[in-house]
């Protein structure tokens, strides 16, 4: 199904929601770090919530994961349109965004979540962290959500996303540019 002329506007719409949701979140995330490097200090990362700055990184994966779905549909009968909004987005099959990793990430959590938990957990818990990654002593570490701050990984249970290059990419579907682009 290659999409009817009139009916691009509606693909573009519903693609723009989700570009702009998830740029919202890259600009607050983008603000924070602004203020911890003109500070100097970790203190601004620490001192905000981290519930409130995880949940901004992953509404960017799922936004992403929304978009993913527009530009590689699962069914082959809406394949042509997929090709057509690569096409006219630039996308390639390089992009973080076709990542079938990414989208079942957030399209399968709760399974994920069952299978985890049904193992049983013990160790070390984190329902919610931000900072560098933590030395491994033997112990087992669960997190639930982390941002690890030193790599740019993004852990939601088991499975760890790399941010920078999905952030990149939705922001530049966006029109927009990071400030140290030329």
């Amino acid at each position: 199904m290659a999409i009817h002329p009139p009916y691009r506007a509606f693909y573009t719409l519903s693609i723009g929601f989700c570009l702009e949701s998830a740029a919202r979140s890259i600009e607050a995330l983008a603000d924070l770090m602004q203020e911890v490097e003109t500070s100097r200090s970790w203190q601004a990362l620490r001192d905000a919530d981290p519930e409130a700055v995880l949940n901004e990184i992953q509404n960017i994966i799922v936004q992403g994961a929304a978009v993913s779905r527009y530009f590689w549909p699962v069914r082959d009968k809406y394949a042509a349109r997929g090709d057509e909004l690569r096409e006219t987005y630039g996308l390639t099959d390089e992009s973080p965004l076709r990542s079938r990793d990414l989208r079942n990430a957030i399209e399968h959590f709760d399974e994920r979540l069952d299978e985890y938990l049904s193992r049983g957990i013990v160790g070390n818990i984190y329902p919610h962290y931000i900072g560098p990654e933590l030395a491994r002593d033997g112990v087992p570490q669960h997190f639930f959500r982390a941002y690890f701050v030193d790599s740019g990984v993004f852990q939601l249970l088991e499975h760890r996303i790399e941010l920078d290059p999905l952030s990149r990419e939705l922001w530049r579907l966006t029109g927009g540019k990071f400030n140290d682009e030329t």
